[in-house]
């Protein structure tokens, strides 16, 4: 089943179901992917405040436009727009992931069969790439809170902290399901990927976020 189509209360009951689908992997990907998508909100904001600033216009939701700590105006719009086409991207690809995500659980555990490598190995693939493609939200989260307008700097950091718990999350994930991975070799390329992910949300975790681990 896919879920970006679903409303968000059917999703939610869907969770907190019985089902063994959509799971944690689902939930950790669209958690990235809502970060995300307030970061895409940031960026239309910062813009169309930075065409106010320049014109003596107002902006779009009312308020007279005013530069965020960058001081955006129509200058540096195109570079907030490169920045919400990366955003939209990643968005789209963690919506993706989830719905991939809920498809392997469901073939994990619909025949009662024990699940073969290939299984295994992309129930250890799904979240790793969910984990990368969020860090590359945090990333971009952290740039949006630094040049975005004041008025939203709190939707950038909510989209920074939900993007480092796909990131937690979904390490966690990988970790357990690289356990079962009777291919040492393949699991030893993942964890190495884990590593390099860890290092460097650790990273714009401290800096940004004002947190450790």
């Amino acid at each position: 089943m896919r879920y970006d189509d679903t409303p968000i209360g059917e999703f939610l009951d869907a969770i907190a179901s019985g089902r063994a689908e959509p799971a944690g992997g689902t939930a950790a990907a669209f958690a990235g992917a809502t970060g995300a998508a307030l970061c895409e909100m940031v960026c239309v904001h910062t813009v169309d405040a930075g065409r106010g600033s320049a014109d003596g216009a107002v902006s779009g939701d009312g308020r007279a436009g005013s530069g965020g700590r960058g001081d955006a105006t129509d200058a540096d719009t195109d570079g907030f727009g490169t920045l919400r086409t990366g955003l939209r991207r990643r968005r789209r690809t963690l919506v993706a992931l989830g719905n991939r995500d809920a498809k392997l659980v469901e073939a994990v555990f619909g025949d009662g069969e024990a699940p073969s490598t290939r299984l295994r190995r992309r129930a250890a693939g799904i979240p790793l790439a969910v984990s990368e493609t969020a860090l590359g939200v945090l990333t971009d989260a952290e740039t949006a809170y630094d040049r975005g307008r004041d008025g939203v700097h709190a939707d950038a950091k909510t989209g920074g902290h939900l993007a480092d718990a796909a990131i937690r999350a979904s390490i966690g994930t990988v970790r357990i399901n690289v356990a079962a991975l009777p291919d040492r070799s393949f699991a030893a390329g993942v964890e190495r990927r884990v590593a390099d992910v860890e290092r460097s949300a650790a990273t714009v975790r401290r800096r940004f976020l004002g947190a450790d681990g």
